[in-house]
């Protein structure tokens, strides 16, 4: 018996020809369109648009709240050490009303969390570090 992913026939409207062949025109036009227009705001008006809205962004955020991120915050580390204190948790399945054999085993699965984090700490720094020799520049 062959298990199926989850979530794979769902109605969504793809293209069957064409440059967008099996993917949601709509949702590729629609987010091109608005990454397009934020690059073009940056671009144009970097301190009076994109960074003087961050900044307020950020100031109205901490100041109304400030408290309630905190204890969300706090809530979420609760409930992570909850769960790790909890002995079934572990022994829990999310998508199967079954018991199933996983596909990987756990070598594999710490290997590819390993090899994601180095990957995104190269991808991070190849940007990060070059940038920052430049700005202090002897």
């Amino acid at each position: 018996m062959s298990i199926k992913p989850p979530m794979t026939e769902l109605p969504i409207k793809t293209a069957n020809t064409g440059f967008y062949r099996g993917f949601s025109v709509d949702v590729r036009v629609v987010s091109k369109i608005i990454i397009g227009a934020l690059v073009v705001w940056c671009i144009f008006w970097p301190i009076a648009g994109w960074q003087g809205t961050v900044a307020h962004g950020t100031a109205a955020i901490l100041a109304n709240f400030a408290a309630w991120y905190i204890w969300v915050v706090a809530l979420f580390v609760i409930v992570c050490i909850g769960l790790a204190i909890w002995p079934t948790a572990g022994r829990m399945l999310a998508w199967a009303s079954q018991v199933i054999k996983p596909e990987f085993s756990n070598f594999s699965w710490f290997s590819m969390m390993f090899g994601a984090g180095i990957g995104v700490g190269m991808l991070t720094w190849a940007v990060a570090e070059p940038v920052t020799h430049f700005g202090s520049n002897p």
